[in-house]
């Protein structure tokens, strides 16, 4: 399966970096048979070892198959069922209608692909959102020094299916998802006249899959983050909201967040009155006392916050950096979006993470000068990985399988805000796995 997923796991086209390309005409892939002539001369080796490989071959093949076969009709039932939300989310909003969404995102499509085998950036800034185009405007600067073109033409499709919905309150937070596919006229020219392909394959011409998320803007739908098509399978399982009363999940938070603000310390009180530090049990246990006189510090409110953060770092990946600031300061989402990489050449990209888990570590009161906080590990699962921003290489971790990671949070508890009880202060982790 893995095999057959591959083939789509390369962002290509618009948005792919100059990592990609090597060798023409098959030179690049050259190198990945290299020590297998040795064997050859000694005859060939036992005939059953060519009948067992044979066979796994076989066996192997019709698992992956089996595997993709499975995989399409998931999405087909994914499409049926986002597609009979988009008519109610459509009495809302008039643009989420499947027929308006896979038109706009087949035009959306078709006119980046050319804008960027054009070098068009002023077309594309206009088609794609702002952080994304700070990504892209540094791929296309570094083919440019490189003195490379990278020839884009779409050949056939494009297929869009459409797998994702989300209607917020908010407008500006309205978000569709949809599966792409085309063949792709997709190489590069090199100042010398060389003609360099995608991956060091023979062809130029390339089957091309990708999720595309798309934002609400201007009377238009527009793009705001691309996910390679192994990236991308976890939107088959997200959450579809067709209204905003629909959302139970974030409906349950808030009232829980509203309701432990309400039943934080009367004024005058600090955390280090409350507190009892010699209480046995450790940090949580502290804590749970803690909420009976400050509902605030309750561990089910903490949880809350950490998953609104989790979810606020996947969109500021590629998209608005707003929502993560509102829950973190400037330097904790510095090093969750960048890793600590000071130059900013390389940054963090998180796919798909789910939340599984929350403990609580430690408890610090506090003082007259300091917020009382508390130190969190969250267990995390999902794609991560650090990416060389000009080249859009991955230099750690990987983009072809989740992984499970750990961060540990140090969040602060916040006087005055009734929507975001604690703030996100420090962050301890590796960037990548």
């Amino acid at each position: 399966m893995q095999l057959l997923l591959d083939a789509f796991s390369i962002i290509a086209a618009a948005g792919g970096g100059t990592s990609g390309f090597s060798g023409g005409g098959g030179g690049g892939g050259g190198s990945s048979f290299s020590g297998g002539g040795s064997s050859s001369g000694s005859g060939g080796g036992s005939p059953w070892i060519i009948v067992v490989i044979v066979v796994l071959f076989l066996i192997v093949t019709v698992i992956g198959w089996i595997s993709a076969y499975r995989l399409r009709q998931r999405r087909a039932a994914r499409v049926q069922r986002v597609t009979t939300a988009s008519a109610e989310a459509s009495q809302d909003d008039a643009y989420f209608a499947a027929d308006v969404v896979t038109a706009q995102a087949a035009e959306l499509f078709t006119t980046i692909q050319h804008a960027w085998g054009r070098n068009d950036v002023t077309t594309l800034a206009g088609l794609v959102g702002r952080d994304l185009m700070v990504e892209w405007e540094r791929r296309l600067r570094d083919f440019e020094r490189k003195g490379w073109h990278n020839v884009v033409e779409v050949q056939s499709g494009p297929r869009v299916e459409y797998v994702g919905l989300v209607n917020r309150e908010d407008d500006a937070e309205d978000r569709v998802c949809v599966r792409v596919t085309a063949t792709l006229l997709d190489y590069v020219e090199t100042g010398g006249g060389r003609r360099l392909t995608r991956d060091g394959k023979t062809s130029t011409t390339v089957e091309h899959a990708e999720y595309w998320t798309l934002e609400h803007r201007d009377g238009t739908w527009k793009l705001l983050s691309i996910e390679s098509d192994t990236e991308g399978v976890h939107q088959l399982d997200a959450a579809i909201i067709a209204s905003p009363w629909a959302d139970t999940g974030q409906l349950q938070g808030e009232t829980l967040v509203e309701a432990a603000v309400a039943d934080r310390a009367l004024a005058g009180f600090t955390t280090r009155d409350l507190v009892d530090v010699d209480l046995a049990g450790g940090a949580r246990a502290q804590a749970l006392d803690l909420s009976l006189a400050d509902g605030r510090f309750a561990p089910d409110v903490l949880e809350v916050v950490a998953r609104r953060a989790v979810a606020a770092w996947i969109e500021a990946v590629d998209g608005d950096d707003a929502a993560l600031l509102a829950l973190a300061d400037p330097q904790a989402a510095a090093v969750l979006l960048y890793g600590g990489d000071g130059s900013g050449s390389t940054r963090v990209v998180v796919r798909g993470a789910t939340v599984t888990s929350i403990g609580i570590d430690g408890l610090d009161p506090g003082d007259d000068d300091t917020p009382a906080s508390m130190t969190v590990t969250v267990q995390v699962t999902g794609r991560r990985y650090v990416e060389n921003r000009d080249t859009a290489a991955v230099v750690a971790g990987s983009k072809d399988r989740a992984t499970s990671f750990t961060e540990r949070w140090t969040m602060a508890v916040v006087d005055g805000d009734d929507e975001t009880p604690w703030r996100l202060i420090g962050v301890d982790g590796s960037p990548a796995g």
